[in-house]
């Protein structure tokens, strides 16, 4: 069976892991002077208890080849054939590593990484895809390039409940994040070309969710999509947001999840959004 890999910037829903037999690699979260990895020593509970104190905010890192090297040892075995999917090389040096592990593990198991250039739940979607082509006797090459179609046709759009986080961590400047918090304007984040762009400013937190809502329906139109509605520690109105899509698009299926630690250490908690793509690819 084909091993395959997601980092932990994956927002994966529920019971997702165990029905796909699906291996996360454990990201590197710094709050404070201490270190931690998602997955091993850190759930969502401790993060968001954690980075409540103001001194405490979150940075993110790569994790190294070692540790990617270890990690893939002790999940696969000599003669594994992996594939690795991982958040964009653009926002991350994360998929940088891991094909420098794939140098390290050459000649005892073999590891194709793949760059989505996306982050989310885009990697749970192209991990259940893999798994179910795997199954369905497609070879890798075949799912690599069902992949890269996902990559071309999936949008994301989010938004924060502020910009303080996404400031600290280098995705906005200090003018637009300042204006955000004074303004208690509501940004649009939408990904492009590999990385998350904010590409509006709305007054209200329910325009920004009518406005998540309405570029992806001015997206995919009336075509048939697959949805996962994103969110850090707000269910309340991710439920908000399923009522509206289900009223002005044609979803065939909707999951939830939670965004990963990594992804809400630079997001901030409050923060939702849709990762969709279509129903037939």
């Amino acid at each position: 069976m084909l091993k395959i890999i997601v980092d932990g910037s994956a927002d994966m829903p529920d019971g997702w892991v165990e029905k796909f037999h699906l291996d996360i690699l454990p990201m590197p979260i710094q709050i404070g002077n201490r270190t931690y990895y998602q997955g091993e020593d850190i759930t969502p509970d401790l993060f968001y208890q954690l980075i409540k104190g103001k001194e405490n905010h979150p940075t993110t890192a790569a994790p190294s080849p070692f540790r990617i090297v270890d990690f893939i040892e002790k999940v696969c075995e000599i003669g594994d054939k992996v594939l690795s999917i991982n958040v964009s090389g653009k926002m991350s040096s994360t998929v940088s590593m891991v094909r420098k592990a794939a140098l390290d593990l050459r000649g005892n198991i073999d590891l194709s990484v793949f760059d989505s250039k996306a982050g989310s739940a885009v990697l749970a979607f192209m991990a259940r895809e893999a798994r179910l082509r795997e199954q369905a006797g497609d070879t890798l090459e075949r799912i690599i390039d069902v992949l890269k179609v996902i990559r071309d046709e999936v949008m994301v759009v989010l938004t924060v409940d502020t910009l303080e986080y996404a400031w600290k961590s280098g995705r906005v400047g200090a003018i637009k994040a300042a204006l955000s918090s004074i303004l208690d304007i509501k940004p649009i984040i939408v990904l492009q070309d590999g990385v998350m762009e904010m590409t509006e400013m709305v007054r209200t937190r329910k325009k920004s969710l009518e406005r998540v809502v309405l570029k992806i329906k001015g997206h995919f139109g009336d075509h048939p999509v697959r949805l996962a509605i994103v969110h850090a520690q707000d269910n309340v109105t991710a439920k908000k947001i399923e009522e509206m899509v289900l009223e002005i698009l044609s979803v065939v299926e909707i999951v939830f999840t939670e965004l990963s630690i990594s992804v809400a250490a630079n997001l901030g908690p409050g923060t939702v959004g849709i990762v969709a793509l279509p129903a037939e690819l």
